[in-house]
């Protein structure tokens, strides 16, 4: 009898381990690709940020740096003019000034940058005696340029330790309780004084803080950071760096004194 003829067919295991494993590498290829591009764009951006805070930075400077270049040539315009009395050097070395704190907006479009009328003035208890001189970010007439950048100017007259020493700021040609004497030019002698100046930039627009008003006083507002103190625990830039407000402040000290007669300190 005739053996049928059976065909004895072929597994298809290895058929099936192979599609999957071509399945598994391209998955594999796939979250590479894809994690490759997540890197890329996290570097961008990392990349655009460093850019924008560069930029931001170099901004801020530029506009401190051209508030006391503008504030001390008007000061020096007009302190050469014998029937002006409206100056930042005069005003600050006033008698009585010891630990007042002085501030006022840059506004541009301003006829002055310095006017006693428009004017936030401290006195050495911190009270607040005038408040007309903060910026108010809802003015445009406080920014620098269009909507982007305000700068406010402060200028503290540190309490001298040693002003209790006879002669200490003195000034040659007067006695201890004639420190008004009229020099050449007709106007009274400026007291051997140093001021601290303070510029602050700041850039609302990359900010999410609340701007505040004219009457915000708080912590939690642009407008209220802009009236804090220099001096103290808070300050204007503690208050700036805590509501997260791009900002840079510069600080110079002005050693003031009349042209005429030269200072003299005691050595006792």
């Amino acid at each position: 009898m005739k053996q049928p003829n059976i065909r004895e067919r072929a597994p298809s295991i290895g058929l099936h381990t192979q599609s999957g494993a071509v399945l598994i590498v391209v998955l594999l290829v796939l979250v590479m690709i894809i994690s490759l591009g997540v890197i890329a764009v996290r570097q961008s951006t990392t990349d655009l940020k460093v850019a924008t805070a560069d930029q931001v930075g170099k901004l801020l400077f530029q506009s401190n740096d051209a508030a006391f270049m503008k504030v001390e040539k008007e000061d020096r315009i007009l302190s050469s003019q014998v029937s002006s009395t409206d100056t930042l050097n005069e005003y600050m070395s006033q008698a009585g000034m010891e630990g007042s704190e002085v501030s006022f907006c840059v506004r541009p479009r301003g006829d002055k940058l310095f006017s006693v009328l428009e004017i936030s003035k401290r006195n050495q208890r911190g009270g607040l005696e005038s408040s007309n001189g903060y910026c108010d970010p809802n003015n445009s007439d406080s920014y620098v340029s269009e909507g982007r950048l305000m700068t406010q100017m402060t200028f503290v007259r540190p309490i001298d330790p040693d002003t209790q020493l006879a002669w200490i700021q003195e000034v040659e040609g007067t006695s201890s309780n004639d420190l008004e004497k009229p020099n050449a030019s007709g106007k009274g002698t400026i007291e051997c004084t140093q001021v601290v100046g303070y510029a602050t930039s700041v850039v609302p627009a990359l900010s999410k803080a609340p701007l505040g008003n004219a009457s915000s006083t708080g912590t939690n507002t642009l407008s209220g950071c802009l009236k804090q103190p220099r001096i103290g625990t808070n300050t204007v830039d503690t208050c700036l760096e805590a509501l997260d407000i791009p900002f840079q402040t510069q600080v110079q000290t002005y050693s003031n004194q009349s042209v005429g007669p030269n200072c003299i300190s005691s050595t006792t």
